[in-house]
């Protein structure tokens, strides 16, 4: 198994936040193994494969304008990078921000399991 570099995931971090900010669910999926597991919040059942993430991304941004995300890279273990990101975006008139972390682990390049932990403000 090759470890997971700095440079890698931070191009994995920069096409996450541009399929975000441009609502390309497509993208967004493609980003992830066919059979990975997303785990958007501690306390919801995980979505399983890229159908469901694509589903998942399709939804919450159809709702969101002027988005702009940002991701720091925070730590690097073999395969697991650790990031913290910042969003802002419009949804229904309200300016919204999000603060979190986010995990991903990688096989063979692809990202396998995806967690955040995220607070909103707005």
């Amino acid at each position: 198994m090759v470890p997971l570099d700095h440079g890698t995931f931070r191009a994995w971090l920069d096409e996450y936040a541009t399929a975000w900010e441009t609502g390309d669910a497509d993208a967004a999926a493609a980003l992830f193994a066919p059979d990975a597991t997303y785990h958007e919040t501690p306390f919801t059942e995980p979505l399983a494969g890229r159908d469901a993430i694509r589903a998942y991304w399709t939804e919450t941004t159809a709702a969101q304008e002027a988005t702009d995300v940002r991701a720091t890279v925070e730590s690097i273990n073999r395969a697991t990078g650790i990031a913290r990101f910042r969003a802002r975006f419009v949804r229904d008139a309200t300016t919204v921000d999000l603060d979190g972390v986010l995990s991903a682990r990688f096989v063979a390049g692809d990202c396998v399991e995806f967690r955040e932990w995220w607070h909103a403000k707005g």
